[in-house]
């Protein structure tokens, strides 16, 4: 009689059978405890949790107070002294309120926004540097210049005011950020420049910077009235970047606008005026490169003349030594100013703050100083840092317009004779 051998059983078979009643029984078993939590836990003990109010459950009446009492009471809202009632306010201001719908007993809540931004009242909020106001989008707000406004945004002496306010009509004027400085402190500047190119950078810059740094945006920008309405709406003044020839050029190709040595008064002054045309809302230019034509004095003066004719400011950004500048702005009574140099040439945050370090040098000797840069984000980072520590230094910043306008224009930054600075070579 034969014998039959039983044959071994598949370890493949075996596998698959043992992994599923594992999964069927660690599976049955989690669905278990996930059953039992949810019928047995209460969820208020989850986590710590607070009640807010939507709307005032106090009874006024029964009380015998008001909602602006209780809202100025220092130990209800620490911040009361920062609110006012309507019967606080002047009567132009009770007229504006009655006309919106509001009782006598309304309040306004001051917000403010970054980097000292103006305050406005309760039925608006700050996004970016922009100020919202209920039923506008943000969009909307963006597509609207500050100088279009029909009400004075921003309200302090510090800020810009709206175009129309001021008793000078020149752009210089206008369109430059109002400063004050009644301590009398040393000024110091910064012209952050490059902007429009690249579009993060660029609303870093905005967002980041205090609004007494002033920008600087290319020419080629394809969205250069929106950056320039942007930036201004957050308060910055703001410049456009002229291109002028300079020695190094070589095999690179010259913008086609660039202000060229040796050209005719009459080119020169049609590629400046088609560069004026490209936007609005700028109180000056600072120039791109441009050593060339700055020490060529018979192709520089008619540019110059003609700005002052315009009514604009000039900012040297200090990349170069030997310059015509200085005396043609005096000659032809251009409102001038030139940078004590670059401060990002060496983009690494030691060189940086050394640069930074020489302006407050300078400043200290004769005033007031400022530098240029690019919005490079290392620059914009060293920039932070050091406007952080300056109001402990003694120094306070201000916007390059009002050190332009500050003292006679041979002390107003750093000499032109750059040696004994660090400033990038």
């Amino acid at each position: 009689m034969g014998y039959r051998r039983e044959s071994e059983p598949s370890p493949f078979r075996t596998g698959v059978v043992h992994a599923g009643m594992s999964l069927a029984v660690f599976g049955g078993l989690a669905a278990s405890l996930g059953l039992g939590i949810h019928v047995t836990a209460d969820p208020a003990a989850a986590s710590p949790s607070q009640t807010l109010a939507l709307f005032d459950t106090v009874d006024y009446a029964d009380a015998g107070t008001t909602p602006s009492a209780h809202l100025n009471d220092p130990d209800e809202h620490p911040g009361g002294d920062m609110l006012q009632s309507a019967a606080a306010l002047d009567e132009a201001t009770a007229m504006e309120l009655a006309d919106a719908g509001l009782g006598p007993n309304a309040a306004r809540v001051p917000v403010t926004g970054g980097q000292g931004g103006p305050s406005v009242s309760s039925d608006a909020i700050r996004i970016n540097g922009r100020i919202v106001r209920a039923g506008e989008s943000l969009s909307q707000v963006r597509g609207v210049p500050q100088s279009d406004a029909g009400t004075v945004r921003i309200a302090s002496a510090t800020t810009m005011a709206p175009a129309g306010k001021t008793k000078s009509k020149a752009p210089s004027d206008v369109y430059a950020r109002k400063f004050s400085n009644p301590e009398g402190l040393p000024m110091v500047g910064l012209v952050i420049g490059g902007l429009g190119m690249n579009a993060t950078q660029t609303q870093l810059a905005i967002d980041d910077l205090p609004a007494n740094v002033t920008l600087s945006f290319a020419l080629d920008s394809k969205k250069l009235d929106y950056w320039i309405k942007t930036a201004r709406a957050d308060g910055h003044e703001v410049l456009i970047e002229v291109p002028m020839e300079a020695y190094e050029y070589g095999r690179m190709k010259m913008h086609p606008d660039t202000l060229t040595a040796g050209a005719e008064a009459k080119a020169n002054l049609a590629r400046l005026e088609t560069i004026l045309a490209r936007t609005s809302g700028y109180f000056g230019i600072v120039n791109y490169q441009g050593a060339k034509f700055a020490a060529d004095k018979a192709s520089a003066s008619p540019v110059l003349t003609r700005l002052s004719e315009k009514g604009l400011a000039f900012i040297d950004d200090g990349s170069f030594e030997r310059s015509t500048l200085p005396g043609l702005a005096r000659e032809t009574g251009l409102r001038y100013a030139r940078a004590t140099g670059p401060i990002d040439n060496r983009q690494t945050p030691a060189d940086i703050s050394a640069e930074l370090m020489d302006l407050e040098a300078v400043a200290l000797e004769k005033g007031a100083a400022f530098g240029a840069g690019y919005a490079f984000p290392v620059t914009v980072e060293a920039a932070k840092v050091w406007i952080s520590q300056l109001e402990e230094k003694g120094l306070v910043l201000a916007p390059v317009s009002a050190i332009s306008n500050s003292r006679p224009i041979e002390v107003r930054t750093g000499s032109l004779d750059m040696s004994g600075l660090n400033t990038g070579g």
